[in-house]
């Protein structure tokens, strides 16, 4: 095996690994790589790989073995997890370290080394103290209000998202005002290079609103996008609905209405039901125009009726509560 450099001896353990020491398969792996036949033969392939899994090392040097028994965090090591990884890193490090033969321990030594970090499915985003008494403050609030209130006015930003190929004159954002008994959507544009309705984005959906009755005795409910938390937006929003604004930074301002809340989407209808809902009905009809895509968005708020709304209200209640059973904390998810 001396004639082989260390690169071709990383290349053979690598695919003995990938190829669940299948030789025949290696030697395929082999020509497609090199385009000729002069590969180890099967016992070499196999004294190979079998020294790499009982040190950590493909080098012949004796001392080297000995030193990568009790490391086991050899160049070699280092070079076939580094490819491995760079092949499928999605890869569980307890199942890669099964196909490289080498302790879990050693492999978490050797991705240490390499600054690779271990691949995670994150369902949730952390919640501190702060974050959970925000939410039990919030959602006991709002269980109040829903007591006394008529009803909550949603408003989130949507957009280009909702078409799987964007057309090429594009929609700003869609307004959906969700209440107990209704949805209204509302087809927002303004163009960048005028600075007054980039300055104060939706401003001109206010008289929509006024004349639909959704703004006397409702709620608005703003997202957090950057645009939409401007003193001149605020302004324009305090204008019409005074102390009945849900939003990032809008009490800072105003010294009333509610503050938003952190990692907190399982509170807000629009992002636990709308939106997912309307883009699975707008991307079975792959919209590639302008008009397309409002025809879609339109025709998916239709199919919503009164007694889907009334079901999504009833479930932001329960939503509240499991809030405070929690504590503040996630909850299960809650189908309605």
């Amino acid at each position: 095996m001396n004639k082989y450099s260390t690169d071709v001896r990383v290349f053979i353990v690598l695919q003995m690994a990938r190829c669940d020491e299948n030789v025949k398969a290696v030697q395929r792996a082999w020509q497609e790589k090199f385009h000729n036949k002069n590969w180890p033969n099967k016992r070499t392939m196999a004294r190979l790989y079998a020294k790499f899994k009982r040190t950590g090392s493909v080098e012949d040097d004796k001392k080297a073995m000995a030193i990568a028994t009790a490391t086991v965090v050899t160049d070699g090591a280092k070079q076939v997890v580094d490819d491995f990884f760079a092949a499928d890193p999605t890869r569980f490090v307890r199942r890669a370290a099964e196909m490289l033969g080498i302790k879990r321990t050693s492999l978490q030594r050797i991705m240490k080394e390499l600054e690779l970090s271990p691949y995670k499915i994150q369902v949730t985003q952390h919640l501190n103290e702060d974050h959970t008494q925000r939410r039990s403050e919030f959602a006991q609030l709002m269980l109040e209000k829903l007591q006394t209130e008529l009803s909550l006015l949603g408003q989130r930003k949507a957009g280009d998202h909702c078409c799987p190929k964007p057309p090429p004159e594009k929609i700003s954002c869609v307004v959906c005002n969700i209440l107990a008994w209704c949805i209204w959507p509302y087809f927002h544009r303004w163009n960048s290079k005028r600075g007054e309705l980039q300055k104060v984005p939706g401003r001109d959906f206010i008289p929509f609103l006024h004349g639909h009755d959704l703004v006397q005795g409702h709620w608005f409910m703003q997202d957090g996008a950057r645009p939409h938390r401007t003193a001149d937006v605020f302004e324009v929003h305090n204008e019409h609905f005074s102390d009945r604004i849900i939003g990032l930074d809008y009490p800072s301002h105003f010294q009333s209405g509610i503050e938003w809340l952190p990692y907190s989407s399982d509170l807000n209808p629009c992002d636990y039901y709308l939106w997912s809902y309307l883009k699975s009905k707008v991307w079975q009809t792959s919209p590639t125009n302008l008009p397309e895509l409002k025809t879609a968005i339109t025709t998916a708020v239709d199919t919503i009726d009164s007694e889907a709304c009334s079901r999504v209200m009833v479930g932001f209640q329960n939503h509240l509560t499991a809030v405070l059973v929690k504590d503040g904390g996630h909850f299960e998810p809650l189908y309605h």
